[in-house]
């Protein structure tokens, strides 16, 4: 892997994570999403695969490391904003129907599934800005300099 294609990867991650707080809010609005939009663990993603795989050669620059524990907090925000909203099989009452119980209850739902997006959303700004600043680093290191960590 280049240089450039180094960058267009980090790129990709960005992009791809400013998606996945997107597919959260439909989900959160009641869009339904197609089956790849769904949460999956951080090593299943793109960017995961990639970052657990052939993207370890970049272990020694500095902020690659501390791209790990965020990723991971996205992907467990998002699974729980999706465990909120479908986790469970809830089939009200007929007296819970009767008295409108069950939209309180999707209400509630949905508020706390928006609490957790808020937290989803300050995950995403923060790998957004590491792997910008890990573009930058990459961007002002000479060839022979990035061909140590690619080797």
């Amino acid at each position: 892997m280049n240089k450039n294609e180094l960058i267009v990867v980090l790129r990709d991650a960005a992009r791809s994570h400013k998606e996945w707080v997107g597919n959260a809010l439909a989900l959160i609005e009641g869009v339904p999403l197609d089956k790849e939009k769904v949460p999956v663990n951080a090593t299943e993603c793109k960017f995961g695969q990639w970052y657990h795989g052939e993207g370890q050669s970049l272990r020694g620059i500095a902020g690659f490391k501390e791209l790990e524990a965020p990723h991971d907090e996205l992907h467990r925000k998002y699974m729980e904003i999706f465990a909120i909203l479908f986790g469970e099989d809830y089939e009200p009452s007929f007296f819970a129907k009767l008295f409108g119980s069950s939209r309180k209850l999707a209400a509630e739902k949905r508020e706390l599934a928006m609490e957790k997006f808020r937290l989803l959303e300050k995950q995403s700004d923060l790998i957004v800005k590491q792997l910008i600043q890990l573009e930058k680093l990459i961007t002002a290191m000479g060839e022979n300099q990035l061909e140590k960590y690619l080797a």
